[in-house]
């Protein structure tokens, strides 16, 4: 992720409301679980790909810390059952 995507999500996370933002990162989380890219490397896909699929997994894991961030900052409690 540059700097200026990472700009521009931090700046559209930081527009949700408490609700659409911890939303977004329980998606975001569940997301970043697993990876596809050891899979692709262990079934024998082009390096090309698999090195592409790492660095989108990356991307997401970024996106759900910086969600995180964004919902602590807010005192939004997570993982918490209601």
């Amino acid at each position: 992720m540059t700097r200026t995507e990472k700009f521009h999500f931090i700046k559209w996370a930081r527009s949700l409301s408490d609700s659409e933002l911890e939303k977004e990162y329980y998606d975001a989380s569940y997301d970043c679980l697993g990876s596809e890219a050891e899979e692709m490397y262990e079934r024998g896909w082009d390096m090309d790909d698999i090195i592409e699929r790492d660095k989108y997994e990356r991307d997401l894991c970024v996106k759900a810390d910086i969600l995180e961030a964004i919902c602590v900052e807010r005192g939004i409690k997570l993982w918490e059952r209601r």
